[in-house]
């Protein structure tokens, strides 16, 4: 097939570009992919004055692994609008993708749509989430807006896929879980040490719960264990430094607060044992799907989708949301069952239920059975 990917792609920064990122190899080895990507995805005041581009990128390197990648558009221009309708028009593809995450992509999604059904090129939406983490009832109006002009779409959990069938039930709708990325893996820098070395890992924002996860860690004086809060402040870094303080952390904790490239991950993966999302709500993780892809099991509060990829005692743990006694149970129970060949367990799960391959083989059914 002809296929177009519309997304970013490295060198911006986060989940979103890896996922898609891994996504456009994937294909690339099966079909005849143009891959257009951008030059400026998000205004910086809405990406919080962040930067956006990982500098550890070799962009000439990115651009070799595809025959036909452009980063030209730019998500506030029409006329970049315009130019993308020109090149799909010029390659007559027979599926177009568009991921959706955020309804920040409402404008320029709903005039490429309307442009694309006019020419009778099929799209499909790859919902890597369908309402926002952090909602408003204009976001779901955006979002239901969007998702109910679409044909085709993928989620990546069951909840999510409820949710898309009570949006749009005209479409064809089908599941997979969030694939896994690969990352180069570091052995572990430590020998014989006896510890207990937690990460939370990614951007800070309130619905995570990192503060739980310390008011679960104030509990277990006891037992050797240490935390890296590895990412980006979101919201307030005060309240947390605060609350470790407080809390007698402030030797067991070391904040990192920034992004981090690729190779300072494995770097802190290859340390830890233990990814803990202490989660008040979420559909799906790009973290637990990082956290796969090095081997590390999770300790993870069992909202939305978590219990479809987080198999109890096997690849990791599921515990109550919002509380942090069950947190310091949790952590515990890591404690005192290192034993468990985790790394295994993850990969035979991995293979069977979070590949690429897996989920470009569900387009293609996709597209072959609504021809």
């Amino acid at each position: 097939m002809k296929i177009c990917l519309i997304a970013p792609i490295p060198p911006f920064r986060g989940g979103i570009a890896k996922y898609c990122y891994a996504l456009a190899q994937e294909l690339e080895k099966r079909h005849e992919l143009l891959l257009l990507s951008y030059r400026r995805q998000y205004p910086s005041l809405l990406y919080g004055n962040r930067q956006q581009i990982d500098a550890s990128y070799n962009i000439s390197r990115l651009t070799e692994q595809f025959s036909n990648l452009s980063y030209d558009i730019d998500s506030l221009s029409i006329a970049s609008w315009m130019e993308i309708i020109r090149r799909i028009d010029v390659c007559s593809p027979d599926l177009v993708i568009l991921p959706w995450w955020v309804t920040y992509w409402t404008p320029m999604y709903s005039w490429l749509m309307r442009r694309l059904k006019k020419r009778s090129i099929r799209y499909l939406l790859l919902c890597i989430n369908v309402y926002e983490h952090e909602d408003s009832f204009l976001k779901k109006m955006l979002t239901r807006f969007v998702l109910r002009r679409a044909d085709m779409m993928v989620a990546h959990s069951g909840q999510e896929l409820t949710e898309l069938q009570a949006i749009n039930s005209k479409a064809a709708i089908r599941g997979h879980l969030l694939p896994v990325f690969s990352y180069d893996r570091l052995a572990s820098p430590r020998s014989g040490d006896s510890a207990l070395n937690l990460l939370f890992f990614g951007f800070v924002r309130e619905y995570k719960g990192l503060d739980l996860l310390l008011m679960g860690m104030a509990r277990l004086h006891d037992l050797d264990i240490q935390l890296k809060i590895v990412g980006e402040f979101w919201d307030g870094k005060e309240k947390y430094l605060s609350l470790i303080r407080e809390l007698g952390l402030t030797g067991r904790v070391e904040i990192v607060d920034r992004y981090v490239t690729d190779v300072e991950m494995a770097q802190f993966f290859a340390w830890a044992d233990l990814d803990v999302l202490p989660y008040l709500a979420s559909k799906t993780s790009g973290v637990i799907a990082t956290s796969f892809g090095f081997g590390k099991p999770v300790l993870a509060t069992d909202v939305g989708g978590f219990s479809e990829v987080v198999a109890d005692g096997f690849t990791g743990k599921l515990i109550q949301p919002g509380n942090s006694e069950a947190i310091s149970e949790g952590i515990r129970w890591f404690y005192d069952n290192r034993h468990i060949n985790f790394e295994s367990n993850i990969a035979s799960f991995v293979d069977q239920q979070m590949s690429w391959r897996s989920l470009v083989d569900n387009i293609e059914q996709m597209v072959e059975y609504t021809a």
